[in-house]
């Protein structure tokens, strides 16, 4: 009975090692409200006992979207994007045509806030959910929730959310 329980555990442990690092964010895109607070939720995996760097980074539209949520997205995009499904042009661009800032990083328990967001209720919450307190009109944008350990470097190590702010 105990080679049996010391097997599973080997197998267990070797299936966790192989896998790495994940990490997930469970809504893909979430609308909030003008003004009012919201939470981006990430989750991770790791077969490390390090402890885990969070960092959220912040990425504007490639072009507005304010104009497609109310109905008026341009004939150029739409035509575009029947013609490519997987291309989004709101998301896909290069880094150099949109905006790309750190929001807040997280290491043990100290919480750091990138230059722009000093003076904001925005910390990382849990072990990486991004907790905004009010949301503000340039808050839309694409939010990428990246892990870092030390000695885990297989693996997916970031996944993002589309956050669109309404009035």
């Amino acid at each position: 009975m105990d080679r049996v329980v010391v097997r599973w555990i080997a197998v267990f442990w070797l299936t966790a090692m192989a896998e790495g690092l994940q990490v997930t964010v469970p809504d893909k895109k979430k609308v909030a409200m003008l003004f009012q607070p919201t939470v981006l939720r990430c989750h991770f995996s790791t077969s490390s006992h390090q402890p885990a760097v969070v960092q959220w980074k912040f990425k504007s539209y490639c072009q507005d979207r304010m104009g497609e949520s109310l109905g008026m997205s341009s004939l150029r995009a739409q035509s575009l994007s029947k013609r490519n499904l997987e291309w989004d042009p709101y998301l896909d661009c290069l880094d150099s045509r949109r905006t790309v800032r750190v929001v807040a990083s997280k290491q043990g328990s100290t919480v750091t806030l990138g230059d722009f967001y000093r003076g904001r209720e925005i910390t990382i919450v849990h072990d990486a959910d991004l907790q905004i307190g009010k949301l503000m009109w340039g808050d839309s944008g694409l939010y990428y929730c990246i892990i870092t350990t030390p000695d885990d470097l297989e693996g997916k190590n970031e996944d993002s959310v589309e956050l669109l702010v309404l009035e």
